[in-house]
């Protein structure tokens, strides 16, 4: 019987793989090399970090006028000055109330989301005062206002005729 070249790399490789298993299965590699016992060594005492000196308000100032990533940025644009008295155009997305702990997401004007604590205060003055579980009030100056959260309705049933097969004898 002749065994060509193929055969016997295969047989042979399967003879270490085998070996490798039993010798594995036998417990080799299962034991752990600590290293020699040595003396302990004292840590050395933590350094105190540096105190930095406070920088004055003009400096801290300087930082929201020019980033030091990016030399070309303009000054942050102030917000809430130019917006209107009203709750016109915010609306409503979602109430969430947990323990005691109560916050209302809005959808301002302008697209972006706003996520509000009770008791905090919108830009143009509206603190909001309750959460309930589906509408959220607002006063500002002595005014009231509530914002609802929209109830969605599913759409009117079809009029459209159902589909139907149609009736093909079986063969």
């Amino acid at each position: 019987m002749r065994f060509d070249t193929l055969t016997l790399t295969l047989l042979a490789s399967t003879a270490l793989l085998t070996a490798a298993a039993v010798s594995l299965a036998m417990g080799a590699g299962q034991t752990v090399d600590w290293l020699p016992a040595s003396a302990t060594r004292e840590a050395a005492p933590a350094a105190k970090p540096p105190t930095l000196s406070p920088l004055s308000a003009q400096a801290l100032s300087l930082t929201w006028q020019q980033s030091m990533f990016s030399p070309d940025r303009k000054g942050d644009l102030a917000i809430g000055k130019h917006q209107a008295s009203s709750l016109d155009g915010i609306s409503l997305s979602g109430v969430i109330i947990d323990g005691q702990a109560q916050w209302v997401l809005l959808r301002m004007p302008d697209k972006h989301n706003l996520k509000l604590a009770v008791g905090s205060s919108l830009d143009n003055g509206w603190t909001l005062t309750a959460a309930t579980p589906q509408q959220a009030t607002f006063s500002h100056q002595g005014q009231t206002r509530e914002l609802r959260l929209p109830l969605l309705r599913l759409p009117p049933p079809s009029k459209a005729p159902l589909i139907t097969l149609p009736d093909v004898p079986t063969p």
